[in-house]
């Protein structure tokens, strides 16, 4: 992460300023999504699993199974999510470009449809003196107010990755069945800067998802289980 940017990433920064404002849309964009894509090796922490699945789904595509609600409800309301219910989220990263790739910082979190942010499903920083450059993690951090790190471990190199959601919320709770928007960025200094958001249903069926390729992040997945 750093301070300088070429006119070509302060256009871009001006295009995700103006991105940011989808929370207030979030509720009616529900059919829309483009996942997130995060850099590192499988998540540390109770939540995370040990190894990729190599099994993934047509780009694009959001596929929730017959009588699942369509309803988004709040966290700590309705209908809570099975207790064996998860969201396993898989993604590779591969940095572009050539020369020294330094590991990115990567947020994988959980919003309602209406934008209310619900648990951070893993988070990968360096912590103590390069903490400081969380700050560049901006829509996570403006979504959880940058204080969720208990699912935080150290950065990853380049490969295939796959982290869990267990369907609790940040306090520990289950979770209501309903509409949820899965969120994956990617920040690497000198390297781009990516945030996809991928709506998925999670009720009493199982959904799967599987946005488009972006930038550094491929081969994204998030299969919900109940």
């Amino acid at each position: 992460m750093t301070d300088e940017h070429s006119p070509a990433e302060q256009h871009s920064e001006s295009l995700y300023q103006r991105a940011i404002s989808r929370r207030s849309v979030l509720a009616g964009a529900a059919a829309l999504g483009a996942v997130l894509a995060v850099p590192a090796l499988a998540c540390g922490g109770k939540s995370d699993k040990s190894t990729f699945s190599s099994t993934t789904q047509a780009p694009g595509t959001t596929a929730p199974a017959a009588g699942s609600s369509t309803t988004a409800k709040a966290a700590t309301g309705g209908v809570p999510i099975p207790a064996s219910g998860q969201v396993a989220i898989d993604f590779t990263y591969a940095p572009t470009g050539g020369g020294l790739a330094k590991n990115p910082y990567i947020a994988v979190w959980v919003e309602t449809a209406a934008g209310k942010f619900v648990d951070t499903v893993s988070l990968w920083y360096s912590p103590g003196k390069n903490e400081r450059y969380l700050s560049d993690m901006r829509s996570w951090v403006s979504a959880s107010g940058g204080t969720d790190k208990s699912m935080s471990s150290a950065t990853r190199n380049a490969g295939s990755y796959s982290v869990v959601w267990d369907g609790n919320d940040a306090s520990g709770k289950k979770a209501a069945q309903g509409e949820y928007i899965f969120f994956i960025e990617c920040a690497r200094e000198k390297g781009p800067y990516e945030v996809i958001s991928q709506p998925l249903i999670i009720a009493a069926a199982p959904s799967v998802a599987s946005p488009a390729d972006k930038g550094e992040i491929s081969k994204v997945s998030m299969t919900y289980t109940p």
